[in-house]
């Protein structure tokens, strides 16, 4: 089963081993040049899916991976409004963009179902079983999944990551500030990374930013700030998966708020459903075709859609308390956190998505 992929990023390695692995042949054309746009970029990975990543598509070393046990939500003036602790559990684990990118394509390079290929637009479609565009902004994109909902977030994020004196650093904390979510994202004992997502589109320059983060940072003694990049922040969801024989994956699918850190999360859960409608069609000696993206298609499209506008949901509350009495807020948030059933089921949630639940 030969499948062309649409993409050199890491939504794309990650869909090559996982279909080299169950024996498709994988031809991957790199439309645009791997960037060092996301040199700061960290990601994080919910239990469930590493879990899945590890079993079925690569066993990665452990210590790539900073485990994070708990999570807290502040307030603009620093107070605890909210926190999810399972018992001492890992809730996710945070890695480093680059060093994801680079382990998966170090592996793949050396596998001989896996090749790099220019394009040839000459019968393209025909030459393969399965296309995946994994590129957000492309010819395929422009020409067969222009038709998306979209929205504006009206907001920057600005992306560093510190370092500090030596902590335990297993908690991840975010800041709702009159200015615009801030996070804490630990990656060692020592490295933290930091993304602040500005609203109004505010512009920071360094130092400003730099003070901010301060502002917030909990006595952590920052020693160092790594190069500070940004990013405007819109939100996206294909109206269509799929035309013919070629679907759309990754952040062209669907990209959401970086605040609960569940965009690579959401691929990852998607990649599972692939993966074993492909999987099964090919056991079953069947052809894999366009009724697998439309299989594809009916078992994730309203499952993602209402995942995405429950994160824009929490992003506009927050976004928007202040105007309705931000006290009264937090201590309604404070004593549905403090309600078990409803903490368990924010967690089962970020972790799986919606992928228990039934339409």
């Amino acid at each position: 089963m030969n499948v062309f992929i649409i993409g050199m990023n890491l939504t794309s390695l990650i869909l090559s081993k996982a279909l080299v692995n169950i024996g498709c042949i994988v031809n991957v054309l790199p439309y645009s040049k791997k960037s060092s746009n996301f040199s700061t970029r960290t990601i994080g990975i919910s239990k469930s899916n590493l879990n899945f990543i590890n079993k079925n598509i690569i066993p990665f070393n452990a210590k790539k991976f900073h485990n994070i046990k708990k999570i807290s939500i502040f307030s603009e003036k620093k107070e605890e409004i909210i926190k999810f602790y399972n018992n001492g559990e890992n809730l996710f684990s945070l890695v480093e963009v680059n060093r994801l990118y680079d382990t998966l394509y170090n592996n793949l390079k050396f596998n001989k179902n896996f090749k790099i290929k220019k394009f040839k637009s000459k019968n393209f479609k025909k030459n393969y079983n399965l296309i995946i565009n994994c590129e957000k902004n492309n010819f395929i994109s422009r020409k067969y999944f222009s038709e998306k909902f979209k929205k504006s977030y009206n907001s920057t994020a600005y992306t560093t990551i510190i370092n500090h004196q030596k902590i335990k650093n297993i908690e991840a904390k975010q800041f709702f500030t009159d200015s615009g979510p801030l996070a804490f994202l630990p990656l060692a004992p020592k490295i933290t990374s930091v993304v602040f997502s500005a609203y109004k589109n505010r512009k920071l320059n360094n130092q400003n930013f730099k003070k901010f983060v301060l502002n917030f940072s909990n006595n952590l003694n920052i020693k160092k700030f790594s190069k500070i990049q940004k990013a405007k922040l819109n939100f996206s969801s294909a109206r269509n998966y799929y035309f013919d024989n070629i679907l759309l994956f990754g952040d062209g699918l669907h990209q959401i708020h970086p605040l609960a850190g569940q965009g690579f999360n959401m691929t990852i859960r998607d990649l599972k459903i692939l993966i074993n409608i492909i999987k099964k069609r090919i056991d079953y000696g069947l052809e894999v075709d366009s009724s697998c993206l439309r299989n594809f298609e009916e078992l994730t499209k309203t499952k993602n859609f209402l995942f995405s506008e429950g994160v824009n949901f929490i992003q506009d509350f927050f976004k928007i308390k202040k105007y309705f009495g931000a006290n009264h807020l937090n201590n309604l948030i404070k004593k549905i956190g403090k309600n078990n059933k409803i903490n368990n089921f924010f967690i089962k949630t970020a972790d799986e998505g919606l992928s228990t639940f039934n339409y």
